[in-house]
């Protein structure tokens, strides 16, 4: 059984990952990793015996929603196959083939908790020493790196009125709340097109009452480009939210990373020794690559997988896939251990 069919059929979803996690540390000590848990419940995994850092950092927790585990016709279908377990165990695969490696000292980390608000990453962040290089393993696609993940920010609304009659004029305290989710997206200026542009979803609304009174809760998410001034936002937003009450999430800010430089180099040369042509990707979502770019090191994404199939019904991972990007993985490392910093 691939390493990656173990760990999809451990359910594991967030902050339920210690049974998933000891089982990456068991797998990682087979191939000859220096292996544990940290305090914060990650699962790492070191090997090498170089001077030269580098992270490859995937996540063990996955989204609600159970998907049969099943493998048929080299396809790997369950919860977790693309988003990310795919790419986790591709990294330990690759890193394995480094154990005497005198240039490179690589750690595997299986982080926990990225589907929710990132304590795994963000211990990393605390606590870790800063390394020379980092990838994050999210489905890429094997031809393919990621450069780029949209910022995050959350907002709820709530408002509380007295009741009323519906053949009144008044608006409900529902519709006043589609009125300012609808004035907020109109207020707010197009910075670009695709990865440049803001976005502004309606994620969550429910209507209530008690008593004498009528209520809302909505709930927004906006996914923002770099360059994004979060409180110029809420300024906009209170201008317009009347007698409601508003709070906000942190703010996430949106990471870009160069084109250009040894990490993305040495990635390009192995997808197109492996026969692939390299692209980049720029994704509307967010990752720990938007929390680890504050190390201000070189850093991109990677993994095996179609990331339309993240958090769907049909997640599924061809191994074909997942061998081409271990290749990959495997020949970025080697360069990087040629080439230095």
């Amino acid at each position: 059984m691939t390493l990656v069919e173990k760990l999809v059929r451990i359910a594991s979803r967030s902050g339920q990952e210690d049974e998933v996690a000891r089982l990456l540390v068991s797998e990682l000590a087979t191939r000859g990793f220096e292996a544990q848990l940290d305090p914060a419940g990650n699962a790492v995994g070191i090997i090498g015996r170089g001077s030269r850092q580098i992270y490859l950092v995937g996540h063990l927790d996955t989204v609600s929603g159970q998907i049969p585990v099943r493998l048929e016709n080299e396809t790997l279908y369950g919860r977790g196959a693309v988003d990310a377990k795919g790419a986790l165990a591709a990294f330990a695969e690759a890193a394995a083939a480094f154990a005497s490696s005198s240039a490179l000292r690589i750690t595997v980390v299986g982080c926990v908790g990225e589907e929710a608000d990132s304590p795994g990453a963000r211990y990393l962040l605390a606590n870790y020493k800063i390394p020379d290089y980092v990838i994050i393993g999210e489905p890429s696609g094997w031809r393919a790196i990621t450069l780029g993940y949209k910022g995050s920010l959350s907002l709820e609304y709530a408002l509380e009125r007295p009741r009323h009659h519906r053949g009144a004029a008044q608006p409900t305290p529902a519709e006043e709340a589609v009125s300012f989710y609808r004035a907020l997206c109109a207020a707010t200026p197009e910075l670009g097109t695709g990865f440049g542009s803001i976005s502004i979803r309606l994620t969550d609304l429910n209507t209530g009452s008690r008593g004498n009174q009528e209520s809302v809760r909505m709930k927004l998410n906006v996914r923002t480009p770099p360059g994004f001034d979060p409180d110029e936002f809420k300024i906009s937003a209170a201008q317009l939210q009347g007698e409601a009450s508003m709070s906000w999430s942190e703010f996430t800010p949106a990471v870009l990373a160069a084109k250009r430089g040894p990490l993305v180099a040495a990635f390009l040369g192995a997808i197109r020794a492996s026969g692939g042509r390299p692209g980049f990707k720029y994704k509307t979502g967010t990752s720990d690559m938007n929390l680890l770019a504050a190390w201000g090191r070189p850093i991109l994404t990677y993994g095996p997988g179609d990331s339309s199939l993240d958090h769907t019904p049909e997640e599924h991972l061809e191994l074909a896939e997942y061998r081409q990007a271990i290749a990959v993985l495997r020949g970025a490392l080697a360069s990087l251990e040629r080439g230095g910093l």
